[in-house]
């Protein structure tokens, strides 16, 4: 294994679904994990009264293995319809009071006999299948890991599809930019040919009007000095490499993996930054529509990462 590979790590989306159960001799216990996207960690537990002692327990769990997203979990009992209604009794046990009664009563024939609610709560008549504390605290805690297990696994098949996704959009922005990158000097020398006509007419009427004491070398000096000022005023290169270097940054993280969202966030705001004063400056059709583009595809970008974890 390459020490990249050693250092990269998959991409988790915040939406997921799992569940787990165990059976015990009490029942079955079953947990379901359901996440959605939340700009932080947000754990929400709807389990039966005799459940909450364990809610600490997942609690800290979840929130060792997760690090952003709503999650609700349900944790709920399973039992037989039979279970719920007859008791198990131990017949047995019960036979061996019998006989102690029977005893009792030929030593004492006018001891009365035992009541069935008597018998019934002699201890181990019958059988008491629940669960003590510690058992409880260790069945909770194995489904616990095997229901994050399953959600980190969901949101990881999750993520990878949104990874593709947003390296997607990225390419289509890159495609923006480079095909708007050949047309950049046919805009700026287009817009300084129009600048130096404008210019150059009214530098012209001064002249002839014998209104100035400016020389021709001098206003042919003032053209080239207002020109190359609105030329700087409306180059796009510096955008464009920014753009370019947030593409490979945005490729770079996704490569990475792990807990990206938040960057990803940030680097976006860039983006729409960087594809508004493409905009602002444009001084062609093409150049604003490059723009326009460019911001549609940011958005969508946008919307997507807040799946990202």
């Amino acid at each position: 294994m390459s020490k990249d590979s050693k250092n990269t790590a998959a991409v988790h989306s915040m939406t997921g679904f799992a569940n787990a159960q165990s059976t015990t001799r009490a029942g079955t216990l079953s947990m379901e994990l359901r996440s959605v996207n939340s700009r932080f960690l947000d754990l929400n537990f709807r389990m039966a009264d005799d459940l909450r002692m364990v809610e600490p327990l997942i609690r800290e769990k979840l929130m060792n293995a997760l690090s952003r997203g709503k999650v609700e979990c349900r944790i709920s009992w399973g039992r037989a319809e039979g279970e719920k209604r007859i008791p198990k009794v131990d017949l047995e046990q019960v036979k061996q009071l019998a006989a102690v009664e029977a005893s009792i009563q030929s030593a004492l024939p006018k001891a009365n006999g035992f009541r069935i609610t008597e018998v019934l709560n002699w201890p181990g008549v019958v059988e008491d299948n629940s669960l003590s504390g510690e058992e409880l605290q260790e069945t909770i805690s194995a489904l616990c890991d095997q229901a994050i297990d399953a959600l980190k696994q969901s949101r990881e098949r999750e993520g990878a599809g949104l990874a593709a996704v947003l390296l997607e959009k990225v390419d289509g922005m890159e495609a923006i930019v480079n095909s708007l990158l050949p047309m950049l000097p046919q805009f700026l020398a287009h817009y300084e040919g129009k600048i130096r006509e404008r210019m150059t007419e009214a530098f012209d009427k001064i002249i002839s009007d014998k209104a100035s004491h400016l020389t021709v070398e001098d206003l042919e000096e003032r053209i080239k000095h207002e020109v190359a000022l609105h030329s700087v005023r409306i180059d796009v290169k510096e955008e464009v490499e920014r753009l370019q270097t947030h593409f490979t940054e945005v490729r770079r993280i996704l490569k990475k993996g792990g807990v990206i969202g938040k960057r990803l966030d940030f680097v976006t705001q860039e983006l729409n930054r960087e594809a508004n004063t493409l905009g602002s400056k444009a001084h062609a059709i093409a150049q604003t529509q490059a723009s326009i583009d460019l911001k549609v595809l940011v958005e969508q970008f946008r919307e997507q990462i807040q799946n990202i974890e």
